[in-house]
């Protein structure tokens, strides 16, 4: 088993304009996600960051779970209490995809893709789940704080069947050893770069360029069934928009999933 991450080791590489305030590391939770959240609703301000080793129900968007197994990757919660109205919302899971993809590009020779909205791929595999859970003050028009849960698979990692051909890590691509915590320290600086004018969404044209679906034919699955589309674009809210039958329409997180048609 990997040792477990310290502070120490974290901030070592974190640059001094980091968001990251209070690191909290846990050995093992249920989610820090979780977590996180109860520390949110104490006031725990903006910029704590809950690690952990391992996770026994890690939690991924549309309720599905996590593969977290000890000491392989890295699942990390990020408390921020952001100056977003609630339709901004999904400009915190883009803008940390693109800062995913940034750190990975940074500490390996890898070429991350983002497959819209939450998901970092490497050669056609999931590599990392960004969950970002929010809650809402007033008539729900504004962010009071938001979740920014990263999970990311680092280490040498044998999947269960139902993941060994859509699932990856950074270790069985590079075939080489990666640090967890210099990993998630430029996570956290690449993040902070944006975020800093997060209202601007200047890691749109960059979520673009590293889209996995912009250009291709799409199942889109809703309540209501799927349907076959193509992905066209991002608009400024980082929302996916596809065409079907010369008809565009603008999808938004949380109501749909979508997987690239084989």
């Amino acid at each position: 088993m990997r040792l477990q991450m310290n502070e120490q080791k974290i901030r070592k590489f974190l640059t001094d304009s980091n968001i990251v305030k209070k690191i909290i590391i846990l050995e093992e939770t249920d989610s820090t996600n979780r977590v996180a959240k109860e520390l949110a609703w104490q006031d725990e301000p903006e910029g704590t960051l809950v690690v952990a080793n391992v996770q026994s129900a890690g939690r991924g968007r549309l309720g599905r779970s996590f593969y977290s197994p000890a000491g392989s990757g890295i699942y990390a919660s990020l408390i921020l209490r952001p100056n977003l109205a609630a339709t901004q919302a999904l400009r915190i899971t883009s803008c940390a995809a693109v800062a995913v993809a940034r750190a990975i590009e940074t500490v390996t020779a890898l070429s991350p893709q983002i497959k819209w909205v939450n998901d970092v791929y490497i050669n056609g595999r999931k590599v990392c789940g960004i969950l970002t859970e929010a809650a809402f003050s007033g008539q729900g028009e504004q962010m009071q704080h938001a979740i920014l849960g990263i999970g990311v698979n680092v280490g040498k990692m044998q999947f269960p069947n139902e993941l060994s051909s859509i699932a990856t890590s950074l270790e069985n691509e590079t075939k080489e050893s990666v640090s967890r915590s210099r990993l998630l320290a430029e996570i956290c600086n690449e993040f902070s770069v944006f975020y800093e004018n997060i209202e601007k969404g200047t890691f749109l044209e960059e979520s673009r360029k590293r889209s996995f679906v912009l250009g291709k034919q799409i199942l889109v699955h809703t309540s209501e069934g799927m349907y076959e589309a193509k992905a066209v674009d991002l608009n400024e809210e980082g929302h996916l928009i596809v065409e079907k039958d010369g008809i565009r329409e603008c999808l938004y997180t949380g109501e749909i999933s979508v997987r690239i048609k084989k």
